[in-house]
């Protein structure tokens, strides 16, 4: 958060706040859809990290690439809705550089309610993490 306040301080300090320094704002009144799909854009993308990078079968060399897809998917669909911040952290970027936290809930309870089902979704599809996966998780490499 505090890079991300950063960065949208130096911009607003070099270019001014033009075009609101890409703040993510919702469409007006829908505050609660927006809230919703924030939801739903965050769990599948903590889904499909958890899904390429944890468990026996680890792999994550293509994970980036994939992340890189779905945020440019659904980035490129929900951006013109409600900004698509997929994170809370690069809506209080703009936020704080504008000083103007009037909407920056719904992208904190929104990324909440997302990563609490993909966690919740991912352990009842998985199980519990295994001790030679946590040890894996840690840098250890998994026994043969």
């Amino acid at each position: 958060m505090i890079a991300a306040a950063t960065g949208s301080c130096v911009a607003a300090l070099l270019f001014g706040t033009g075009g609101n320094l890409a703040a993510t704002v919702p469409a007006a009144g829908m505050i609660y859809q927006s809230v919703a799909f924030e939801a739903i854009l965050t769990f599948g993308m903590v889904l499909l990290v958890l899904s390429m990078t944890n468990g026996p079968k680890l792999d994550s060399s293509s994970a980036p690439l994939a992340v890189g897809a779905y945020v440019m998917a659904l980035g490129t669909m929900g951006g013109p809705f409600d900004g698509a911040a997929f994170n809370p952290a690069r809506a209080f970027g703009p936020d704080f550089a504008r000083w103007d936290f009037s909407t920056y809930w719904v992208y904190a309870v929104g990324s909440l309610i997302g990563v609490l089902v993909a966690v919740a979704i991912a352990r009842f599809l998985r199980g519990p993490a295994k001790a030679s996966e946590a040890n894996a998780a840690m840098g250890n490499p998994l026994d043969s």
